[in-house]
């Protein structure tokens, strides 16, 4: 019997990656790694696959200029085979555009040869991103890998990719068994099936005419791998390098034995793939890890049965077993509880938040293709007149369409190739992994941060792009201003200025989008430009981009706002958004009720006015108030390029005496403060000194009721949100939120963190909590009836980098201790 071991450990770090993360993991993992290798090198018959994610490779090109060519010392040393991917490490199936598999494997290939020397006709085969594809994925990447001469060699998951398909008589695919009580006698299987302990070699498959390899990966071996902690108190199992090389050679007997039974004896292959990151990061031990390492290595070179191997270098060498099918993947199986049984669709479009960044990146991809498709038809009006439409059918489904307008738009003015290569660059930023992945999963928290930064870059690149239209001659359509743009099946108020773009949702009379952009920065396209080719066209690893480009509403979930149908999992969670309102009734404060659900209500639109400076949007909400009869709740927004003014009024047809009615607006800013260097945030509320005084009722950071703080405040009905920015590359800077508010009797400001809790009971209790850092903050003033009637009225403006000047506020209310 004779085996063979790929090892292919996974370097990963997303763009916009905390600079205290980075370099934590470069002390306790990157670095011990390349001891490790140098030392392993030595041994005979040593070899490992190594993947590192683009945004890994970028910030190893900008900040770690001594690591690459130690790297490239083992490969040239034949040690060390790469695999190829992705350039942004994305969720590419989630793009509209068939030519953005090619754009990213060919960016991966130019920066793998910068960093790396190696070009993908090199490569050991082609990472996917947490192997989480279907058919359209796997079609698209393995013409990409041939169109670069690359080997469309991937490593997917046995469990997920190769599940067991037996059905017979009686069994759970049994329909007449299910529905009507009998067992259907023609239930049965027919399909030559590969058992489990087949799936230790390589299997050809095709999608339309493109083949491809892959190479079952088996999570026992995986998670087995660095087996040295316990995972929680009841794990008792720990595995010596000694077990795990009894266990892979076990997998390789049987898969061996069976082979030759079966007619069709090869030496078999175990892939391990992990997260280089389990070594020396996630148990900060490196040391205790490079020990146990260097033993396993060591068995299997002492070991006649087993040696190392490129993935590509076996491929090519034992060939492949058979064509056999890959099934569709969701994703692998151990995580398809919370992805919907769809992977990455599940979680984007499953989810309000998410849903909502890809929204916003469709906008962005329909104006691109909108240039496009002029500058094509442009250059076929050259054409005979049938062959232009043909032509531009054509170029639009290349998988190089991208390639072929920079090339036409260079031809035009070498200006108009640079800014457009700037936007398409961006545009691949917003699908990267982590936002969409891991903050959606029980052990992580949320992260939004991720994609507020893609989004802040995106804004530019929208603006940006309406600029091209102009350069280019093309006609620019005004985007209308009723449109479901979040894919709820509601039409939205979509409103898009040069420095504001906002959206008024209809479900909760809410601002469920709003992001502004500096003055000079939302109308110069020179400074977009630069900004774009500055730092995303050179792939820098820090970015102070929220200076000049910042969301401030773009909400978690909110588990309070949620729709449950059972406790289990049916239900429908909503975005805190901003400017809900509640209408609340109690004879105190401790014993209180809603009054129908004016929060979540869908309103009416009764006006949307629109002139050169101003847009006025009301809505209204009519509910049965019990003893109050019927309520009316109505909200005007007015928008303005740097300000909104919500003017809330709301009235019963009776109020009985004795009882408490109250108002209670809710005013969100969910930008939150960021220290990636020392993870010390700081936001707080100034209160400018005045002359009229005001309850201010704080929940602590710390989310307990029972610590709430509340005093009086002097205050001349204004209050300031300040949040600063301590960014990787040296930037501090201060952005501001000003809230005006007035028209009404204000009895109580409430201050707490936008969102508390998002899918609570659903990850786990410290996931779950969010609070000022991680979710911004709400305003709750609370507003009397009086006569059956409350009226009250919030203005809000802003502005990005500015001083804190804490000395003209009267008081400061520090958000995070």
């Amino acid at each position: 019997m004779k085996g063979h071991i790929a090892f292919c450990p996974h370097f990963h770090q997303p763009h916009f990656q905390l600079y205290r993360t980075r370099e934590e993991a470069m002390r306790h993992s990157y670095e011990p790694w390349l001891r490790l290798l140098n030392e392993a090198a030595q041994l005979p018959g040593f070899f490992v696959n190594l993947h590192y994610s683009g945004p890994f490779l970028y910030w190893m090109r900008s900040e770690k200029g001594d690591f690459a060519p130690q790297l490239r010392k083992l490969i040239a040393g034949g040690k060390v085979g790469i695999l190829g991917g992705l350039a942004d490490e994305p969720f590419i199936q989630l793009s509209s555009r068939r030519d953005d598999v090619l754009y990213q494997m060919q960016e991966y290939d130019a920066i793998c040869r910068e960093v790396l020397g190696v070009k993908a006709a090199e490569w050991q085969g082609v990472h996917i991103v947490e192997r989480e594809c279907g058919e359209y994925m796997l079609y698209h990447l393995s013409r990409a890998a041939r169109l670069m001469d690359a080997k469309a060699i991937f490593y997917l998951d046995a469990e997920s990719f190769y599940g067991s398909h037996f059905t017979y008589p009686g069994g759970s695919e049994d329909y007449c068994m299910k529905h009507f009580g009998f067992k259907d006698p023609v239930a049965k299987t027919v399909f030559s099936h590969l058992p489990e302990q087949l799936l230790y070699f390589p299997l050809r498959d095709e999608l339309a005419g493109e083949s491809f390899i892959s190479v079952p990966v088996h999570s026992q071996h995986r998670y087995q791998l660095l087996k040295r902690q316990a995972f929680t108190g009841e794990d008792r199992v720990k595995i010596k390098p000694s077990h795990y090389l009894f266990y892979l050679k076990d997998a390789i007997a049987q898969a061996w034995e069976l082979s030759n039974k079966m007619g069709r004896p090869m030496e078999p292959v175990v892939v391990i793939f992990e997260d280089a990151e389990k070594f020396g990061q996630w148990s900060k031990d490196p040391e205790g890890d490079h020990q146990w390492m260097m033993e396993f290595f060591r068995q299997v070179q002492a070991d006649p049965e087993v040696d190392f191997t490129g993935l590509r270098d076996y491929v090519e060498r034992q060939g492949y077993y058979d064509s056999y099918p890959v099934g569709s993947s969701h994703s692998y199986p151990e995580w398809e509880n919370w992805t919907a049984k769809r992977g990455i669709r599940g979680i984007c479009f499953g989810d309000e938040r998410l849903r909502r960044v890809v929204a916003r990146l469709r906008r962005t991809e329909a104006l691109q293709q909108g240039l496009e498709e002029g500058v094509i038809k442009r250059a076929a009006q050259a054409l005979p007149p049938e062959l232009r439409e043909i032509t531009l059918r054509v170029w639009l489904e290349s998988e190089e369409r991208y390639r072929l307008v920079e090339t036409l738009l260079k031809q035009e003015d070498a200006a108009l190739q640079q800014a457009y290569k700037a936007i398409n660059r961006v545009r691949h930023l917003v699908y990267q992994e982590d936002p969409k992945w891991a903050s959606r999963h029980p052990s992580y928290g949320s992260s939004p941060y991720y994609d507020v930064n893609g989004l802040a870059y995106l804004e530019l690149a929208d603006r940006l792009l309406k600029k091209l239209y102009e350069r280019s001659e093309l006609t620019l359509l005004p985007s209308p201003l009723l449109q479901d743009w979040d894919m709820d099946g509601l039409e939205e108020v979509w409103v898009e200025k040069p420095r504001l773009t906002l959206s008024l949702d209809r479900e909760g009379g809410c601002v469920n989008y709003m992001h502004v952009v500096d003055r000079e920065y939302g109308e110069n396209g020179k400074l977009q430009l630069a900004a774009l080719e500055k730092e995303i066209c050179a792939v820098r690893s820090y970015n102070d981009i929220l200076r000049y480009s910042s969301a401030l509403v773009l909400s978690e979930t909110d588990s309070s706002l949620r729709f449950e149908a059972y406790p289990e999992g049916g239900r429908r969670e909503l975005c805190r958004n901003s400017m809900r309102c509640d209408v609340i009734a109690g004879p105190a404060a401790n014993s209180f009720h809603y009054v129908n659900d004016f929060g979540r209500g869908l309103y009416e639109l009764d006006e949307l006015t629109e002139t050169d400076e101003t847009i006025i949007v009301r809505m209204s909400h009519s509910a049965d108030g019990g003893n109050f009869g019927r309520v009316r709740l109505e909200k005007t927004f007015t928008i303005e390029q740097d300000k909104m003014t919500v003017h809330f009024a709301a009235r019963c047809e009776r109020q009985p005496e004795g009882t408490n009615l109250t108002l209670c607006p809710q005013i969100v800013c969910t930008a939150t403060p960021s220290d990636e260097v020392h993870f010390a945030p700081e936001s707080w509320l100034g209160f400018p000194a005045g002359n009229e005084r005001i309850r201010v009722s704080l929940l602590p950071h710390s989310g307990d009721e029972a610590a709430r703080h509340t005093e009086e405040v002097d205050w001349k009905g204004r209050v300031d949100y300040l949040y600063r920015t301590d960014s990787g590359n040296g930037a501090r800077f201060y952005n501001r939120v000003r809230f005006k508010m007035g028209g009404g009797d204000i009895i109580n400001l409430g201050v707490e963190p936008a969102v508390r809790h998002y899918y609570i009971n659903m990850v786990f209790p410290e996931q779950s909590r969010l609070s000022y850092n991680s979710s911004g903050m709400m305003l709750r003033p609370v507003v009397r009836f009086v006569d059956g009637k409350a009226e009250f009225t919030v203005s809000q403006s802003w502005q990005l980098d500015v001083k804190p000047e804490a000395e003209r506020y009267g008081v400061r209310l520090p958000l995070i201790k």
